[in-house]
C-alpha cells in the first residue's frame, strides 16, 4: 500500500503526542525522535503498525545531555539542536519539536535559560531557527502543528485570565486569530475552559482538545481534556470515538483521517484513527 509523506508524519506526530501522554500518566514510552526511531506504516489489513527500538530519553533536543551522534534511521530525525545553543542570541534550554510538514518545516516548543521563557519556534528547511510571538504581552507560546501549506496552530495564556487559549499563524508567518471552544461545558467549581488545538491540515481543518479546570493553573487539555474539530468554515464540533469516556484529538490527515486517543474509565488509552464524519458529533448546549 502506498502512502503520502504526509501521512507517515502525521502517525509520527501521534507517537510524539504518545510520548507525552504516557510520560505524564507515569508509563514507559517510546520516542520517535530518538536515534533509534520507530517506523510508521500500513500494513495490507489497514492496522497502523509502529516499530523500532525504544529509548528512554531523546538527548537529540536535550542540551544539558550527551549529543547521541548516531546517524538517525529511516531519515525520520535529526539533529535540530542550535550548534552554538543559541536562538536569537539567546541561551536554550529546551527545544521540543510538535509538528513537520512536506517542506522539511519544523515547529514545536523553545524553552530559554536566563532570562527564562517558553515560545513557539519554526525550523526552516535550511536549519535557520526563529521565535514566533504569541499575541500575550510576553510573546509566550508554543506551537503544535504545522500544515503542508504552512499555516501552523498552537497556543498561549491570556493575560488577563491566564486561560490557555489556541491560535493560528499563515502561511506569511502572521498571527491570524485566536481559537478558543465556542460554549462553555464546565460545570460549577471548574467553570475555567481551556482550548487547545494539536493539529491542522491543508484544508485548515484543526483538531484539538478543551478542558474544564478549578483555576487556569490546572490547564491540562491533553490528559484530562475532550476533543474538538473546527471546520474552515469556523464551525466547532465534539470528537468522540464511540463508547469511550474522552477522546484525544491528535492530528488530522489532509483526507480527513482524525488520529488521537480514547480513554476508557480513565486509566485506558487506547490509539484510534478515523474518518472525521465517524467521528465528530454537535456540541451539547
Amino acid at each position: 500500500m502506498l502512502l503520502s509523506r504526509r501521512f507517515l508524519w502525521t502517525v509520527a506526530a501521534i507517537a510524539g503526542l504518545a510520548v507525552a501522554v504516557f510520560s505524564q500518566l507515569g508509563i514507559h514510552s517510546f520516542c520517535y525522535a530518538s536515534s533509534k526511531s520507530p517506523v510508521a506504516d500500513v500494513n495490507e489489513s489497514g492496522t497502523i503498525v509502529i516499530s523500532g527500538a525504544a529509548k528512554s530519553d531523546a538527548p537529540w533536543f536535550r542540551p544539558d545531555a550527551s549529543i547521541d551522534q548516531t546517524p538517525c534511521q529511516q531519515g525520520v530525525c535529526r539533529d535540530l539542536y542550535p550548534k552554538d545553543g543559541q536562538i536569537e542570541g539567546r541561551r536554550v534550554s529546551l527545544l521540543s519539536p510538535a509538528g513537520i510538514n512536506s517542506l522539511g518545516q519544523v515547529v514545536g516548543l523553545c524553552v530559554f535559560k536566563d532570562p527564562a521563557g517558553k515560545y513557539a519556534f519554526m525550523r526552516e528547511p535550511d536549519g535557520r531557527i526563529w521565535i514566533f510571538r504569541t499575541p500575550s504581552s510576553s510573546g509566550q507560546g508554543e506551537f503544535t502543528d504545522i500544515s503542508d501549506s504552512g499555516n501552523a496552530v498552537g497556543f498561549y495564556e491570556k493575560d488577563s485570565s491566564k486561560t490557555r487559549i489556541g491560535f493560528l499563524m499563515n502561511s506569511q508567518k502572521r498571527w491570524v486569530m485566536d481559537i478558543r471552544y465556542p460554549s462553555n461545558p464546565c460545570p460549577g467549581a471548574r467553570s475555567t475552559l481551556h482550548t487547545q488545538p494539536n493539529g491542522i491540515n491543508d484544508e485548515g481543518e484543526i483538531v484539538g482538545n478543551y478542558d474544564c479546570a478549578e483555576n487556569p493553573d490546572d490547564a491540562d487539555p491533553l490528559i484530562r481534556g475532550n476533543g474538538f474539530y473546527r471546520a474552515p468554515d469556523g464551525t466547532f464540533y465534539r470528537v468522540q470515538f464511540e463508547n469511550a469516556d474522552r477522546t484525544v484529538a491528535g492530528k488530522i490527515s489532509n483526507a480527513g483521517m482524525i488520529f488521537g486517543y480514547y480513554v476508557v474509565d480513565d486509566t485506558t488509552w487506547m490509539p484510534f484513527a478515523a474518518r472525521k464524519d465517524d467521528v465528530i458529533k454537535p456540541i451539547v448546549p
